[in-house]
């Protein structure tokens, strides 16, 4: 079981060319193909998380390749289906924006001397189910019911990213300066 949550992630990775091969194909409703594969790794995502910790298997390189896999898979969906017009441009190039600074902050905090990673909250989480939400809403109400509900919801979604952000720049910046206040022989201890 130690392994079973990173390897779900690895799954998670390797299906976003299959996403993009059904989305972008000429079958039969391949946006309701695509958004199955989507669904799927939404399930290994929420899967790994609870494993991981379930079964005390959580791991560093876990805790950098699942929220890389989650936002891949995030953004590739929000992309495709904003380009197509299942989901406003807008919202795309929020999530976007907001993912190259978290990645450029994630990098910037593990690349320090003591390699800090922050590892998702229950805001992190929220807010990533609430994105899965969001997309296959857009779908199914522009496809069948013709409604506009995923769009307030995004407006929800990207108050909760907006927090979350906050909340992990906040304990990046916390745990950034505790750090530089002790000497490197405190900082080996630590770690």
């Amino acid at each position: 079981m130690k392994h079973v949550p990173n390897i779900l992630t690895v799954i998670r990775l390797f299906l976003i060319p299959v996403y993009l091969l059904f989305f972008y194909s000429n079958i039969n409703n391949s946006v309701y193909w695509a958004l199955a594969v989507f669904v799927f790794a939404s399930i290994t995502d929420i899967a790994d998380g609870f494993i991981a910790r379930k079964y005390n298997a959580e791991s560093k390189i876990g805790q950098l390749l699942d929220p890389l896999a989650d936002k891949l898979m995030q953004l590739t969906a929000l992309f495709t289906l904003s380009f197509a017009g299942y989901i406003k441009m807008w919202v795309f190039w929020f999530f976007l924006g907001k993912e190259v600074l978290m990645i450029i902050s994630g990098v910037v905090l593990y690349l320090s001397k003591v390699k800090i990673i922050i590892p998702s909250n229950i805001f992190g989480k929220l807010t990533t189910i609430l994105v899965y939400i969001a997309i296959v809403l857009s779908v199914f109400e522009s496809l069948i019911f013709d409604l506009e509900i995923s769009e307030h919801l995004f407006v929800i979604v990207i108050i909760f990213a907006l927090i979350t952000f906050i909340q992990y720049g906040y304990i990046g910046i916390k745990k950034l300066l505790t750090y530089r206040s002790k000497t490197d022989e405190e900082v080996k201890e630590e770690i």
